[in-house]
């Protein structure tokens, strides 16, 4: 009897140790991070003439404008009528959708999801480009944005928010003997779980190393804790934001996944099994709410010269109509770019092309469209 007590205070005084080693080292990592004076070594991965010189004013600038849609989008979200729960099963009637929306787009330009609170989605789509990478010096010669560790850029240049939330999930149709769907340039946001490929990407850049950075999904859920419009959260998705976190999560949450302390660890944060679900159905919220914004004529308005055209109030000047016939024609663009159109036959662009415009073309439109070569 003994021995057992004393092997069970082995085990135990080893825990607590191999416990506290683990918290030592990532207090001492986190601290690396954010001490000025013992700041994370530089480590600059490119060759002289790849990174613009006005990088750094180009950051400050962008973050500031993002601070400023920020403000802009929760001023918003307060003015808003607050919704009316009511039905079987419950609703959020009347301003539901619009506070859903607004709070999508309070989540995209929160640069508190991030290690250093320094990126938010929007760093790298901004209005006024399209939704996306706002920085004319960076698309010029990099291309892909700097995330949250300064020099550590993405795989690809940002992708547009505007028509993405349209793309199905991920599926073969047998019919034109090709896959649709899918998002990300790759497809490989799929949209299986959450039935949307677009709320499915959203939830790739927080923990991507390259971008956000985040070490574990959770730090979302840890950080809406502590934001201006946790209640909105909560009201909108009947989340109650009070999952019970270990004390070293902020620790956690400011050390950039890939970081050595974590192994291969994807889960740093211990949770037990309940907080880990409630985490998970937060972090599918978020995706879910950005999107909401994406899909919303804030964003995706309809309202681009292509819709014109295929609306038949707009005429495509000869450019523009040389290249769309060499996107569907001898260019053969259309074979890796797939838009429902095809590159079969005229008779297909003419029969397809409609669909994407939500509604039959005008006789303008059907006559240029019947110019395809």
């Amino acid at each position: 009897m003994r021995e057992r007590r004393l092997i069970a205070l082995v085990i135990l005084c080893a825990g607590v140790a191999v416990t506290l080693l683990i918290s030592t080292r990532l207090s001492g990592a986190a601290r690396a991070w954010h001490d000025p004076d013992n700041p994370p070594p530089i480590y600059n991965p490119y060759p002289p003439g790849i990174l613009p010189s006005d990088l750094n004013s180009e950051i400050a600038r962008v973050i500031r404008e993002v601070d400023n849609i920020e403000s802009e989008a929760l001023a918003q979200l307060r003015a808003l009528p607050p919704p009316t729960l009511t039905g079987q099963p419950p609703i959020l009637a009347h301003t539901g959708q619009r506070a859903n929306v607004l709070l999508g787009k309070v989540l995209n330009f929160d640069k508190n999801m991030s290690p250093f609170q320094t990126r938010a989605c929007a760093f790298c789509h901004m209005p006024y480009a399209g939704f996306s990478g706002p920085i004319p010096s960076v698309n010029l010669t990099m291309v892909a944005y700097p995330g949250s560790v300064k020099f550590r850029a993405g795989k690809r240049t940002a992708q547009r928010y505007t028509y993405s939330p349209e793309f199905p999930v991920l599926n073969f149709n047998t019919t034109q003997a090709a896959f649709f769907g899918g998002n990300f340039w790759d497809s490989r946001a799929t949209g299986y779980l959450l039935g949307s490929p677009d709320a499915n990407q959203a939830q790739g850049p927080p923990v991507d190393t390259q971008e956000h950075a985040l070490p574990d999904t959770a730090c979302i859920a840890f950080r809406l804790e502590s934001a201006s419009y946790k209640s909105f959260f909560e009201e909108i998705w009947g989340d109650e934001l009070d999952i019970k976190f270990p004390s070293n999560t902020e620790e956690i949450c400011e050390t950039p996944g890939g970081a050595s302390v974590f192994g291969t660890d994807t889960m740093p944060i211990k949770l037990s099994p309940e907080d880990r679900a409630r985490a998970n159905d937060v972090y599918d919220h978020w995706g879910q709410s950005l999107d909401q914004y994406e899909a919303s004529s804030d964003v995706s308005a309809f309202t681009s010269k292509f819709d014109a055209f295929l609306k038949g109030t707009y005429t495509l000047t000869t450019d523009e109509m040389a290249g769309y016939k060499l996107f569907h024609g001898k260019a053969n663009c259309n074979s890796c770019h797939l838009d429902g159109r095809s590159t079969a036959s005229c008779r297909t662009v003419k029969t397809l092309a409609p669909l994407q415009a939500r509604g039959r073309p005008s006789p303008a439109s059907a006559r240029q469209i019947s110019e395809c070569p």
